[in-house]
């Protein structure tokens, strides 16, 4: 399963990843996180170590953007509902490399994942993200997510948002 994408006139590719990957995921997610643990929030992507990232990626699909070798964004996507009882997709370990935010590549990674959820018969897509975390929380809500529960998850210094959006195939009679 690869993807050729072209975006502002770059080449990249999206597939899904693999064990040779893990070492380049798990820098990729503590060098996107460190952002937010200066804000003094301990996502565990900001310090997992590659045992913790091989465990993650066991929940399901993690799947890799590419720039040539270099892998740039990730994203674990799997089935898991947090609180609505709908048949969800889950995001978690979503990351894009520092030096390339704010290009319209987290974009292409969360349109690519709500489409493959809403081709799957999935009716809405999760995911959680640190309430103080204000600039995600607003990113998030601009793509149509809706806050459906606060949560706290232990070990974790911050309360968080349980976002979900309803999908296409939610409103699809099945014949």
């Amino acid at each position: 399963m690869n993807f050729n994408i072209n975006h502002n006139n770059q080449h990249y590719m999206f597939r899904l990843a693999s064990d040779s990957d893990v070492p380049q995921i798990r820098q990729l997610l503590n060098d996107s996180y460190k952002e937010l643990a200066d804000m003094g929030l301990n996502y565990t992507a900001s310090y997992q170590d590659e045992d913790e990232t091989r465990k993650r990626m066991a929940k399901g699909r993690t799947f890799v953007l590419l720039s040539g070798k270099e892998i740039i964004g990730t994203i674990l996507y799997y089935a898991r509902n947090e609180i609505t009882g709908k048949n969800s997709a889950y995001l978690e370990q979503f990351a894009i490399s520092p030096k390339l935010k704010r290009l319209g590549l987290g974009s292409i990674i969360m349109d690519f994942c709500e489409q493959l959820a809403n081709d799957e018969k999935y009716e809405a897509i999760q995911l959680n993200t640190a309430q103080p975390a204000t600039h995600l929380v607003e990113w998030y809500k601009r793509r149509g997510y809706k806050i459906v529960a606060e949560t706290h998850i232990e070990g974790k210094v911050y309360d968080s948002y349980i976002f979900e959006k309803t999908l296409r195939a939610a409103f699809s009679k099945k014949k």
